[in-house]
């Protein structure tokens, strides 16, 4: 019985993180065509920790697509090797628009980067100094999952 729920989510997960991979692909080539324009090597702009952070993510918006869309594998007649392609198909694209669901979130709810507090400083004073910061019409600089 947990086999069939592990399986299940495995499935899920390493098709989303397929579809993810498909949605790096895009955003690989638009960063090595910035890097390109910029004049600079496409090593200085690829981060591989974000590429394999947003694998994980697409791995992740797959198993919780499987546990959602795919039916229950404990239920007697529901087999896994009677899964439709449409179902697998599905499970790709929650991979590919998961990711942009979840990158969405991030950007919106979670704070952009914070500069380190000095030591022995206030509970709102940072290292930065007040002439470091940015102009107001620069926008902080967020994570992109390469899509």
């Amino acid at each position: 019985m947990a086999y069939a729920w592990i399986n299940l989510l495995l499935l899920g997960g390493l098709l989303g993180a397929v579809g993810q991979g498909v949605r790096a692909i895009v955003g690989l080539k638009k960063a090595y065509d910035a890097a390109l324009a910029n004049q600079q090597a496409f090593s200085e702009v690829f981060k591989p920790g974000v590429l394999v952070f947003s694998l994980v993510v697409g791995f992740v918006a797959g198993a919780l697509g499987a546990l959602t869309t795919l039916p229950d594998p404990c239920v007697a007649g529901n087999r896994c090797d009677a899964l439709e392609k449409e179902a697998l198909l599905a499970l790709l694209a929650i991979g590919y628009a998961g990711t942009d669901f979840i990158e969405g979130f991030v950007r919106k709810h979670l704070p952009a980067e914070h500069p380190p507090r000095r030591p022995g400083a206030a509970s709102g004073e940072t290292a930065r100094e007040p002439d470091d910061d940015p102009p107001a019409d620069v926008a902080p600089k967020t994570p992109t999952f390469y899509g």
